[in-house]
C-alpha cells in the first residue's frame, strides 16, 4: 500500500492489552476526500482503532500516518488534536448552564478559529466553512463573524 495521497493510512496495526489482542494486523487506507464508516460488534476493535489514531493508545506494531507523511505514532494526543484529528463521543457534551443556541455558537466559533485544521470526518467538506442546515445557517453566519470570547 502507498501512503502518498492518503488522509489516513494504517498498515499492519496490532495492539494487545494484558495478553488480549484487541487489534490484529489492521490495515485501512482513506484517500483524501473519501469517507468511510467503521462498523462492527462490541469488542471488534473500533474504539481501540480510534484511540490509536487519536494518540490515546500506542500500537504494538504497524504504521499510522496522517496526510501521507505524518507518523501519528510519534505524536501525543494534544499534538494530534492540533493537526485537526479528533473524535466525538456518543454522550453529548454541552455546557448545561447555557442555552442550546449558546452551545451551538460556542462550537461554531471554535470550529471557525481552527479552520486551518481539518478533521478526518470534515475532509469531504470545505474546511472552515459551515455546512449547516438552513434552519441554523443564520446562527453559523453570526458565530463565524462574532468576535472571540
Amino acid at each position: 500500500m502507498s501512503k502518498s495521497n492518503t488522509i489516513l493510512y494504517l498498515d499492519g496495526v496490532s495492539v494487545s492489552f494484558d495478553g488480549f489482542r484487541a487489534i490484529n494486523n489492521l490495515s485501512l487506507v482513506l484517500d483524501k476526500g473519501e469517507m468511510r464508516a467503521i462498523i462492527g460488534p462490541n469488542g471488534a476493535g473500533k474504539t481501540t482503532m480510534m484511540d490509536i489514531v487519536t494518540g490515546k493508545t500506542r500500537p504494538d506494531a504497524g504504521e499510522v500516518f496522517f496526510n501521507g507523511e505524518i507518523d501519528l505514532t510519534k505524536h501525543d494526543e494534544a499534538e494530534i488534536a492540533m493537526m485537526g484529528i479528533g473524535r466525538k463521543f456518543q454522550k453529548p457534551t454541552v455546557f448545561e448552564s447555557h442555552t442550546i443556541e449558546d452551545n451551538l455558537m460556542l462550537a461554531l466559533m471554535a470550529r471557525a478559529r481552527s479552520s486551518r485544521h481539518c478533521s478526518i470526518v470534515a475532509r469531504p467538506r470545505k474546511c472552515g466553512r459551515s455546512t449547516t442546515s438552513s434552519a441554523s445557517s443564520g446562527l453559523a453566519t453570526s458565530a463565524t463573524n462574532s468576535p472571540p470570547i
